[in-house]
């Protein structure tokens, strides 16, 4: 497992609870902020997606054959 998916990880479980806390503190949206958190997570999932697919397309294209 990459760093890249423990910080993806991270953001997610941060975000969770976020997402579900509806009152502001201090002024600030809790849930805005995991609204970006779990945005992060989404943008993560995608690059990580590419990042295996890339590291893995060598085998996949000699199987294919």
């Amino acid at each position: 497992v990459s760093m890249l998916g423990k910080i993806k990880t991270i953001a997610q479980m941060i975000a969770i609870p976020m997402l579900l806390y509806q009152n502001d503190f201090a002024g600030v949206s809790i849930m805005q902020i995991g609204y970006y958190l779990i945005l992060a997570a989404a943008v993560l999932t995608l690059w990580s997606m590419v990042y295996y697919l890339k590291m893995a397309w060598p085998e996949i294209s000699l199987r294919t054959k």
